[in-house]
């Protein structure tokens, strides 16, 4: 796997024309104490600063001490969004220099509960708010973000995208945030952390990143009965309504900023699908919530099946229990992989599906009550005719156990929240029909699992491959000999995916792109040199493995005839002056202190 140290680069100056109080107050250029003495002298900053001049090191030691003093992980993320709020650099090589630890609370699960706090803890704007009754002026905000670019901070970028421009917009209209709900214009805190993780994971540039909410209402009572509630008061839109305002922003951003990944965050099932499935073949768009978590769940499936030699992905019987947008994003992903690899007709791979919710196995029967992708994955009722259930009386209600009992599943995924729903009787029953069951308990955070691995383990000898949602530590074997669990983390693949589109200009992020940065995940697990490690490769390595999953994701989109940067198209195919890992290493931001060069 190519390496990738940060430490290697040297860094390319800045020329600003910001001097004294404009200087230390503008987060991007920021260095706090560590301004060179010839920076201070140049800049007008003596007076404004200690005298000692610190390193970018011994300024994370001190916000690294500062940070464990506060007492909840809720204090500890507002302390890091101030950080970041006053030194983008020191916020990102705190983060870069802790970031398995740290992850939990930029990110989920401490996330939520920003969210759910935003108007009681708001202190600075982050991000755009588009809001419903303002919507005649948005092209307005949008092109007010555009001059807030400041391109002299941004002199790095070495071909021809050095033009004022946004590379990646990461959306929300806050209904559906982390599986807690509807928290309204909160979402922003969501779209600002899932931008933190594109720069910390692909090194996407934080300052051509546009993190926005789309506040259309909210249905949540908690928020209409609080007086600091900040959003829009009003139930949330619906129909043709909400339908235009989504376009009308889809249609300004593209134009102001055609080159920018649209990333969608968090919204409501029935849009998220629709959304997705409208958008996806005409511009270069993604929505996490279903093919982050599934490209994810994937490389980890393809790992597995590759060590336990259990054969193609299309000969695998896959029970999916909880049949949200994250369980149904993860059948669409291993449904396209079906399609892509093993050349499966839609209608054809879906058969290798069985989706139960809290109501049981979904059947066509159901249909009218379905929601988003659900359709597809109903089974026909007369297939349970012949079932020997645990409750006969209900002949249309088979529960986990009754599908796993009669399906005989290969890989049993956990999407559901729903704590311990994978018992003894229902792993110990999947185990006696497959010699290396593939069980994914990924529901978040930890408390939620629907099965801890030790048990898993236990309950199958010690034959089970398991990669969960949730960060856990190695468990035992039967004997003796740790067992390292992969964390199905999004952070490790979907900055990736997007670095990818952004670098190739990629009309669309295809299914094709997105099986190449599956396999490009999948050819990094650590369990492949040994069954004893990890599905999935740690977080520590992200940097590394994004320059592996990135070029993948590239390749795929040149071979498609799907990019348009001539630039990698020509470095691609190997006809160019460095390779193209080379290439997207250099692209890479980093948390460094660049050199400032005064302008006029």
């Amino acid at each position: 796997m190519v390496t990738y140290d940060f430490k290697e680069k040297t860094p390319m100056p800045i020329r600003t024309n910001l001097r004294g109080s404009a200087l230390l107050n503008t987060p991007s250029l920021n260095k706090g104490a560590g301004f060179t003495r010839e920076e201070r002298s140049i800049f007008g900053l003596e007076g404004f600063l200690p005298y000692d001049v610190h390193t970018l090191e011994k300024q994370c030691d001190r916000a690294y001490n500062q940070l464990k003093r506060q007492p909840t992980p809720l204090l500890q993320h507002v302390f890091l969004a101030s950080l970041r709020d006053q030194n983008t650099v020191l916020f990102y090589r705190l983060l870069q220099d802790h970031l398995k630890e740290l992850l939990g609370i930029i990110y989920t699960p401490t996330a939520g509960e920003a969210v759910a706090q935003y108007s009681n803890l708001f202190r600075r704007p982050v991000g755009c708010y588009l809001s419903f009754p303002n919507r005649d002026g948005m092209r307005a905000q949008l092109e007010a973000h555009l001059q807030n670019i400041n391109i002299v901070a941004d002199v790095a970028r070495h071909d021809e995208t050095t033009a004022e421009s946004i590379d990646l917009i990461v959306v929300t209209d806050g209904e559906a945030i982390l599986g807690i709900g509807d928290y309204g214009v909160g979402g922003i805190t969501i779209s600002t952390s899932k931008s933190a993780l594109y720069t910390l994971g692909a090194g996407i540039n934080p300052n051509r990143i546009l993190p926005v909410v789309l506040d259309v209402g909210t249905n949540n009572p908690i928020l209409f009965a609080s007086d600091l509630y900040m959003g829009w008061k009003r139930t949330r839109m619906r129909g043709k309504n909400y339908d235009d305002f989504v376009e009308t922003f889809i249609n300004h951003a593209r134009d102001l900023f055609p080159n920018a990944v649209i990333h969608f965050e968090d919204f409501g099932l029935n849009n998220a699908y629709r959304l997705l499935e409208k958008y996806r073949n005409k511009f270069a768009m993604f929505n996490d919530d279903i093919q982050g978590t599934g490209a994810v769940t994937l490389a980890a499936i393809i790992a597995a099946l590759k060590v336990s030699g259990g054969g193609a992905l299309q000969d695998q019987r896959i029970v999916i229990y909880g049949a949200g947008s994250a369980g149904m994003g993860v059948a669409d992903a291993i449904r396209e992989g079906m399609e892509v690899q093993d050349k499966l007709g839609t209608a054809d791979a879906s058969q290798r599906f069985w989706a139960v919710d809290r109501n049981g196995l979904l059947l066509e029967s159901m249909a009218p009550a379905l929601r988003g992708n659900q359709v597809r994955y109903a089974r026909p009722d007369d297939e349970i005719k012949t079932w020997a259930l645990e409750n006969p009386e209900l002949p249309s209600m088979a529960q986990l156990l009754d599908v796993v009992r009669n399906v005989k599943p290969t890989i049993l995924i956990g999407t559901s929240t729903a704590t311990g729903a994978f018992t003894e009787e229902v792993v110990r029953e999947m185990a006696k029909h497959v010699e290396r069951p593939i069980i994914m308990p990924l529901s978040n955070p930890t408390s939620l699992c629907e099965v801890d691995p030790q048990d898993a383990i236990t309950w199958t000898n010690g034959k089970a491959l398991v990669a969960t949602g949730s960060p856990f530590s190695p468990v035992k074997l039967p004997d003796g000999h740790e067992y390292h669990v992969a964390q199905t983390n999004n952070a490790i693949v979907y900055p990736s995916l997007a670095a990818g589109a952004i670098l190739a200009r990629a009309n669309t992020i295809s299914p094709r792109m997105l099986m190449a940065g599956v396999d490009g995940l999948s050819e990094l697990s650590p369990a492949l040199d040994d069954p004893s490690q990890a599905l999935l490769p740690s977080l520590d390595n992200i940097r590394a493995v994004s320059v592996h999953v990135t070029a993948a994701v590239i390749r795929a989109a040149v071979k498609e005839e799907n990019a348009k940067n001539e630039l990698v198209i020509k470095i691609a195919e190997d006809k160019g002056e460095m390779s193209l890992e080379d290439y997207i290493k250099a692209r890479m931001w980093d948390p460094v202190y660049r050199p400032l060069e005064l302008v006029d």
